[in-house]
């Protein structure tokens, strides 16, 4: 009779783990669908990010060349980039 009551101790806790573990996958793919979302929105606020420092080296580029077209003495033109209009 011990060892029927062991069997079923033992099947209770596996079922018991296997319903554990259910949820545990459950709860690791959300979390992995959340970290690949955030993945997704970080990598899209660096593009804009480096689009942004690209747009103003070409701002200053456009400055620096205005400057030494012109003379540095004189006051420099208005910089006619796609920024500013």
């Amino acid at each position: 009779m011990f060892y029927v009551l062991s069997a079923a101790v033992a099947g209770v806790g596996l079922i018991v783990l296997v319903l554990a573990l259910v949820r545990m996958a459950g709860a690791a793919k959300g979390f992995g669908r959340a970290a690949g979302d955030m993945r997704s929105d970080v990598e899209s606020r660096l593009g804009l990010l480096r689009a942004r420092a690209a747009a103003i080296g070409v701002a200053v580029r456009d400055l620096r060349t205005r400057r030494v077209r012109t003379g540095s003495g004189s006051a420099p033109e208005p910089v006619g980039s796609a920024l500013n209009e």
